[in-house]
């Protein structure tokens, strides 16, 4: 596991014990659904790993994001956090197959990852606000902190228009450069995507398989 994550937290996930495994989320699921406090306390503590394991594969699609290690680990958590309380609601997966409660949760943990990008912002399972607030206490809402380290700063407007058409060597087809434009407009990969007539999930592999041969070129040119 990389050392970059916080070192208490690596600390108290050996004192938790091994990851899940299918098994057993597959029997915490029915004592979740049936309210089992307990139960619902080691699924998440017990997969945790699958969510930083999730948060370290979105980093693997989109590289240029590994500044944001940390906020995407943690919304990673609040993804897990959320589809354990949807579980524990009795709004799991209806599938009886073993290995869809562990699919259930790693898809709610993708789904945050993904609107982490667009909403820039890290939002608590509404579940956890209100247990906290009938205890009398109010969590404080983190916000991302996505400051663009130096090496993606554009130091000049030359550069810029330099890079811009670096980017439009890269797209491959009308969709890609629909993209780009629609991304520099602000618009979100939502409306992105339908605009496009594409589904999100393919709007997002689009935006890494582009990213990653921008990256390419770009190293190619560093290296001339």
């Amino acid at each position: 596991m990389s050392k970059q994550y916080n070192s208490q937290l690596l600390a108290d996930m050996v004192q938790l014990g091994r990851p899940f495994g299918v098994e057993d989320n597959a029997r915490l699921y029915p004592l979740v659904t049936a309210g089992d406090a307990a139960a619902r306390k080691q699924m998440i503590e017990g997969n945790m790993s699958l969510a930083i394991a999730k948060a370290d594969s979105f980093i693997g699609c989109f590289p240029t994001l590994a500044y944001l290690r940390d906020d995407l680990v943690s919304v990673a958590f609040v993804g897990l956090v959320k589809a354990t309380n949807k579980i524990a609601a009795g709004k799991g997966p209806r599938n009886t197959d073993a290995t869809a409660p562990t699919d259930f949760i790693g898809m709610w943990i993708n789904r945050e990852l993904g609107e982490l990008l667009e909403d820039e912002e890290i939002a608590p399972p509404h579940t956890s606000l209100h247990r906290a607030r009938a205890q009398g206490k109010e969590l404080t809402l983190p916000t991302v902190c996505n400051v663009i380290p130096e090496r993606f700063e554009t130091p000049s407007y030359l550069e810029e228009l330099e890079l811009r058409d670096l980017i439009d060597a890269c797209c491959t087809c009308d969709e890609e450069r629909a993209f780009v434009a629609m991304r520099e407009a602000g618009h979100t990969y939502a409306e992105v995507a339908k605009a496009i007539n594409m589904p999100l999930s393919s709007t997002y592999v689009m935006a890494r398989d582009l990213d990653a041969r921008l990256q390419h070129k770009l190293k190619a040119i560093r290296d001339e």
